[in-house]
């Protein structure tokens, strides 16, 4: 993997490629999405390598010795290097495999805009498939959609010929594992990128079990196939002992991900958010009540309210530390009338019931907090809840 950071950071930097293709994951930056974009750039680099041919592209070119330029796959993670630090288990694992900050290309390092508009350039979207409104430039580049949420329809701002796969599993690993298989078959190569790239197995593996809570039964998260992609991999790894193996994986992650005691509310906030509309929607890897009892954490969201244009926050907790427990609050100081109505929307919603139970907290009297009893609904599920809110609002 060294020799793929190496060489495409190079030729990026230097304006020396003839295609560019950005894998560009979600705004929210978590593993899965993070995973999802590095390893499928390396994949579309390895098969590029395997199906061009260098003899007759020098005989066509007619002088053997001249540099040809080649394309190149960038993975892009869709945050700002100076928020990287924020999604601290994406940064023990990538630094864990020996992937240093310097190989990974942010969304602020360079204007992508201009880039994709200076060059023969595509994009492939994984992880999401509704673009965020700073990034719908890159529509008309989209060629290729790779995600696990529920299709939404209500955005689809791209060409008839998008190949999209779209398929709700536990984790956009699974899909991104089952779409190199299916690509390396057609170039007669079956598991040679999984067993050239161990590391890249290893981190399909991974991010799967931490997305389905290492195949919780009582939380149902994963899917058959989420199952039997990580059986495919595991036949590649050959693991020693499986279910020990899984288990250690999971926690590390786990561990990593909750590590944010030295975050302050601002960074929290900033951690994993997704916004939809004008609602804000944070994702925290501790209890939403845990966050409110910080100094300073309603200050700490009206502000990233009017940083970002939105009146609703939408938050969300999730705690693993004594089986999982989830939480959420609304938080709407300027129009706590919309609060309100959004926190009805989500009571009533079906589709599916979040199963939420209301409580007062004593030390955030302006918020409607629930204890959220449906345990398998994470932000995916509130995510069409929300858009349907805005879109009828």
């Amino acid at each position: 993997m060294d020799e793929f950071f190496s060489t495409t950071l190079t030729n990026l930097h230097s304006n020396n490629y003839n295609d560019l293709t950005l894998v560009i994951g979600n705004e929210s930056c978590d593993l899965d999405s993070a995973v999802s974009a590095l390893v499928f750039a390396n994949f579309l680099t390895w098969q590029y390598n395997q199906i061009r041919c260098k003899v007759c592209t020098k005989a066509h070119r007619g002088e053997v010795d001249l540099p040809m330029k080649e394309d190149i796959f960038v993975p892009v993670l869709n945050v700002d290097r100076c928020d990287y630090e924020l999604k601290t288990e994406v940064v023990y694992y990538f630094r864990s495999k020996g992937i240093k900050d310097s190989d990974l290309v942010f969304r602020d390092d360079y204007d992508l805009e201009a880039l994709v508009n200076n060059s023969k350039s595509k994009v492939v979207l994984v992880d999401h498939h509704v673009l965020a409104k700073r990034d719908r430039f890159l529509a008309p580049f989209v060629t290729e959609i790779i995600d696990h949420r529920p299709m939404d329809k209500s955005e689809w701002l791209y060409k008839k010929d998008v190949r999209s796969t779209i398929e709700t599993v536990g984790s956009c690993c699974t899909l991104i594992a089952q779409r190199i298989k299916d690509l390396s078959v057609l170039v007669a190569k079956d598991v040679d990128f999984f067993n050239a790239y161990p590391v890249c197995t290893e981190m399909l593996r991974a991010t799967i079990i931490l997305d389905t809570v290492n195949f919780s039964t009582d939380l149902n998260k994963a899917t058959p196939h989420d199952k039997d992609i990580v059986q495919f991999l595991e036949s590649l790894m050959k693991p020693r002992d499986l279910e020990a193996d899984r288990q250690r994986e999971h926690d590390s992650l786990i561990a990593a991900r909750k590590n944010v005691a030295n975050l302050t509310p601002a960074q929290l906030l900033k951690k994993d958010v997704k916004i939809v509309g004008d609602v804000y929607i944070p994702s925290f890897p501790i209890l939403v009540k845990e966050f409110l009892n910080r100094p300073g954490a309603l200050d700490a969201v009206s502000e990233a309210l009017q940083k970002n244009n939105c009146s609703v926050a939408l938050l969300l907790g999730m705690d693993l530390t004594e089986g999982l427990q989830r939480d959420t609050a609304l938080y709407s100081p300027k129009t706590p009338e919309k609060a309100v109505k959004l926190s009805k929307y989500l009571e009533e919603a079906t589709n599916p019931s979040l199963g939420l139970s209301r409580e007062q907290l004593s030390g955030a009297k302006d918020c409607s907090y629930y204890w959220q009893l449906n345990l398998s609904a994470s932000r995916k599920q509130y995510i069409p809840t929300v858009n349907t809110f805005t879109a009828n609002k």
